[in-house]
């Protein structure tokens, strides 16, 4: 019974925290601090990466220094980002984070079930930021990976390459 109920134990906590790709984009349209309009339908023919993030959160702000560059150089061939913050801030909270963390990409302000709308995800699932939803061409979601997946971040430019490089294709 009780190895029973630790395997139930083990399978929720699993499910809890599952992520499901590849499938389709929920559309969404945001409009950032510096006023550019961002939709799943202006991303669409281009790779794509959204970063839902936390502008308090430490591991965000690194891995928008981290991305930025990436960013940049990838933006010639096609490549779109923006982040989309979901903790409670403004546009002065986003212009500050930009300024601080070199996010020359476009940041909006989003919400939990804006979250949950665009991944197709339950507003209980529980996550960690930053969360990372990799997009192909036609707005397919392809891969997501979020904070909690240390080994991941810990060789975070070789792995965004290998997912980003083979979608501009």
């Amino acid at each position: 019974m009780l190895r029973n109920l630790a395997l139930l134990a083990v399978a929720t906590a699993l499910a809890t925290n599952a992520i499901a790709a590849p499938g389709p984009a929920q559309p969404f349209e945001v409009v950032a601090f510096d006023g550019r309009r961002v939709s799943l339908e202006s991303l669409r023919g281009n790779a794509a990466v959204l970063m839902f993030f936390s502008t308090e959160c430490p591991h965000c702000q690194q891995t928008s220094v981290q991305v930025d560059p990436i960013y940049r150089e990838l933006q010639k061939s096609g490549f779109k980002m923006i982040g989309l913050s979901l903790n409670a801030t403004d546009e002065a909270g986003l212009r500050n984070f930009a300024a601080r963390f070199q996010a020359s990409f476009p940041l909006a302000l989003s919400s939990r079930e804006q979250f949950s709308r665009i991944t197709g995800t339950s507003v209980m699932t529980r996550i960690y930021y930053p969360y990372l939803v990799f997009l192909d061409k036609d707005g397919i979601i392809r891969e997501e990976h979020q904070g909690s997946e240390q080994a991941w971040f810990d060789s975070f430019e070789a792995n965004f390459r290998k997912i980003v490089e083979p979608l501009l294709q």
